[in-house]
C-alpha cells in the first residue's frame, strides 16, 4: 500500500501509524461534534486490507450523551450494512477487502460513518432548558428525597414516555410533572400539544396518578388558552415563583 498514492487519489490526508497501518482523514465531519471522519487501514498481506474506525465513531457519540442499547445497535448495524460494511458488537465499523477494492470501500466507509453520525445526533438527549433548571431547583429544595428526574412510564399506547420530573414516595401518590418553557417569551404551542398527548396517554393507562404541567408564563391570553388546552389531561400550574410552585405541589 502506498499512503501518498492513496492520499492523492482520494484527496484524504494520510498518516502512517505503524509499518502495516495508516490513518486516512477525510474532509467530511461527524454530525454531532464536527470532528473529521477518518479510517484506519491495515495491510493484512496477500493483497488484502482491513478498513476500521477502531470504534471511534460510536465512542465519540457516547461521550456526547448517546446511551447505547441493543435496539439502537441493531438499527445502526442496518445503516452500516446498507453501505456494504459491518458493525461489530464492540461498535467498530469495519470491512476487509482486496487492495484493488480499497478506494471503493473507503468511500462506502465514509458514507456509513456519516450516516451513523447523523443517526446518533438524533439520539442525543435534548439539553435541559433554563426553565427546567429553575423548576428543578425549587422542587429539590422541598422534595429532595422524593424528586426523580427523567422519569419513565408506559402509556396506554404501549410507548415508554419520559417526564422531566416526578415526585414519588411511600406516603404519597406519584405526581408526574411536565414542564413547558416559553420560546422567545411566548407560549410554545408545539410543546403544549405534545404535553396534551403525553398526559392523556398516561391518564388512560394510570388514571390514579397526579399529572401536573408547569407552564412558564408568556402572554396572559396565551397562558389561559394553553391551560384550557391542557385541562382534560393535567392540572396546570403557571409558574410565578418558587414559593408558589412548592405550595402547588405540597397541596
Amino acid at each position: 500500500m502506498n499512503c501518498t498514492l492513496i492520499s492523492s487519489q482520494l484527496g484524504f490526508k494520510c498518516k502512517p501509524v505503524t509499518d502495516d497501518v495508516f490513518y486516512l482523514e477525510s474532509p467530511l465531519t461527524l454530525a454531532f461534534d464536527g470532528n473529521l471522519i477518518g479510517a484506519y487501514v491495515q495491510n493484512l498481506g496477500n493483497g488484502n486490507v482491513r478498513i476500521s474506525d477502531n470504534a471511534d465513531t460510536l465512542f465519540a457519540a457516547i461521550t456526547h450523551g448517546v446511551k447505547p442499547t441493543a435496539a439502537k445497535g441493531r438499527k445502526l448495524a442496518e445503516l452500516v450494512e446498507m453501505s456494504g460494511l459491518e458493525l461489530s458488537d464492540d461498535g467498530e465499523i469495519f470491512k476487509s477487502c482486496s487492495e484493488d477494492q480499497l478506494a471503493y470501500y473507503l468511500a462506502r466507509f465514509i458514507e456509513a460513518a456519516e450516516h451513523v453520525s447523523f443517526a446518533c445526533n438524533k439520539l442525543r438527549p435534548s439539553p435541559i432548558s433554563r426553565f427546567d433548571r429553575v423548576v428543578e431547583t425549587a422542587l429539590r429544595s422541598a422534595f429532595a428525597a422524593s424528586l426523580k428526574t427523567d422519569f419513565h412510564i408506559i402509556g396506554a399506547s404501549g410507548h415508554q414516555l419520559t417526564l422531566p420530573f416526578a415526585i414519588t414516595g411511600e406516603d404519597r401518590e406519584t405526581t408526574l410533572i411536565q414542564t413547558i418553557p416559553t420560546k422567545h417569551g411566548k407560549v410554545d404551542w408545539s410543546l403544549v400539544y405534545r404535553a396534551v398527548g403525553k398526559m392523556l396517554d398516561i391518564k388512560n393507562a394510570h388514571g390514579n396518578t397526579h399529572r401536573k404541567v408547569v407552564l412558564e408564563p408568556g402572554d396572559e391570553d396565551d397562558n389561559r388558552k394553553a391551560a384550557t388546552a391542557l385541562a382534560d389531561a393535567a392540572e396546570v400550574v403557571i409558574y410565578t415563583g418558587s414559593t408558589h410552585l412548592i405550595q402547588a405541589f405540597a397541596a
